[in-house]
């Protein structure tokens, strides 16, 4: 007597691996088709893509005294009436928010030659003047905004407003609170003008620090000598002219040619291999891509193929 064997049957809502193994094997030259012709992509785009220079300068603080004056002036102005809240912090602890400040941003509009640089599309070499960038698709996004009811913003020549935008898109800075130092970090395809860059945002932040570090130390100066006059409290005087001396420091610190808030630490170091794109993981990420298209082909359009081509059968036969 011969006995016969039979595949089990999977129960209901049970997933039969064996079975979704032999349909992912039968179709395994179309995966590969698939793996490659994506890593082929991959590699066709890190061919075409602009190779980015990554420029990073790291910077300490300056030697400044205006943290010891605010905060003897902190203490003093409960005796003398004196009510000047320091809502900052140091200049240093301030300068990685005025790198990417639109104060900063103002400052660099002014030099003509970084912005075109910084937005190459947008000028006209041969007419030696700024215009709309050409592009394909500028009408069917323009079409669509307004069929859903979005504003249009028309075009206007690159200002502050869109280099805050860029800074904040493009340059990175990272402060290490244990170290005292903040990473000023730009990727520019030119690696010459990465390092330009750099050095003119920090020149910006460290004048425009030293400019409201000035002002500010200047107006305490004044308000000081002032209240001199008319303090006659032997201790209080004390207290004031030594307060008076820190700020003359300050004043004497942020009119000097020496760096202010902050000061490079060892120059700006720029790659000399491109730091963008990457060729690993855009070529991992082409091969997962391929990977993934070869199952949605597999459970979701080879499955849908043939249910719709039952149906068509059913109905003519």
């Amino acid at each position: 007597m011969t006995e016969v064997t039979s595949a089990r049957i999977p129960e209901p809502g049970e997933i039969d691996l064996a079975a979704l193994a032999r349909r992912v094997w039968s179709q395994r030259w179309t995966g590969m088709l698939f793996v490659v012709a994506c890593v082929a992509m991959a590699v066709a785009y890190l061919h075409a893509a602009p190779h980015r220079y990554m420029a990073v300068m790291v910077v300490t603080p300056a030697d400044q005294s205006g943290s010891k004056a605010a905060g003897n002036l902190a203490g003093l102005g409960s005796l003398v009436g004196l009510n000047l809240n320091e809502q900052a912090g140091s200049a240093f602890s301030m300068y990685g928010e005025a790198a990417t400040s639109y104060a900063v941003a103002q400052l660099l509009n002014s030099d003509r030659d970084l912005m075109k640089r910084v937005f190459p599309r947008s000028w006209n070499d041969r007419e030696n003047r700024w215009q709309e960038p050409p592009s394909a698709i500028r009408p069917l996004i323009k079409s669509i905004k307004s069929l859903l009811g979005m504003p249009i913003r028309p075009w206007h020549e690159p200002d502050a407003s869109d280099l805050k935008t860029y800074l904040d898109r493009e340059l990175s800075a990272s402060e290490d609170k244990r170290k005292a130092a903040i990473t000023l970090s730009y990727e520019n395809e030119d690696a010459k003008f990465a390092r330009i860059f750099l050095g003119r945002v920090n020149a910006a932040a460290d004048g425009y620090m030293r400019e409201q570090a000035l002002a500010r130390a200047t107006t305490y100066v004044e308000y000081l000598e002032q209240r001199l006059a008319q303090v006659q409290v032997a201790e209080y005087r004390q207290s004031m002219a030594q307060v008076l001396g820190n700020y003359e420091k300050t004043r004497m610190m942020a009119s000097s040619t020496a760096s202010y808030a902050a000061e490079p630490f060892g120059g700006i170091w720029v790659s000399q291999d491109p730091t963008s794109p990457k060729p690993l993981p855009v070529i991992a990420l082409g091969f997962f891509a391929g990977l993934a298209i070869w199952l949605i082909h597999v459970f979701a359009v080879l499955p849908a193929f043939a249910a719709r081509r039952r149906r068509r059968l059913q109905r003519t036969g």
